[in-house]
């Protein structure tokens, strides 16, 4: 009986380090997976940053040249459209932490710790 019992406690040993090892390995495959996504993420979105912002820049150009040659006033295109820029930045520093800051906690939240499956569900199916 003694002998079981050390096999036993051998064997349950054994088991829980193979756990152990098992969750070690698919909390590193989680990591690497979200840490994927965060990265592409950021790419993705720095690329079409900078596109918008080459096609921001030459529609202001087209909006100051225009305005220039309809008002028949040099310079004052550049200034209003500077001005649309300087009021636009104003708003979007008021509405930073509802634009800005809580998204990105939030999609932080999501990418690290997203939503456990649900298997009450899937047994019912």
């Amino acid at each position: 009986m003694d002998k079981s019992l050390k096999e036993d406690i051998s064997t349950s040993k054994e088991d829980f380090q193979n756990y152990l090892d098992a969750r070690f390995d698919m909390m590193r495959l989680n990591l690497a997976e979200n840490f994927s996504k965060m990265i592409s993420g950021f790419i993705i979105k720095t690329v079409v940053l900078v596109i918008l912002m080459f096609a921001m820049l030459f529609i202001s150009l087209a909006v100051a040249n225009w305005l220039n040659s309809t008002l028949d006033y040099p310079g004052i295109g550049f200034i209003i459209v500077a001005g649309f820029y300087l009021l636009f930045i104003f708003i979007f520093w008021l509405l930073r932490h509802k634009l800005i800051e809580r998204p990105i906690i939030q999609t932080m939240i999501e990418v690290f710790f997203p939503p456990e499956h649900n298997f009450e569900s899937t047994e019912n199916e």
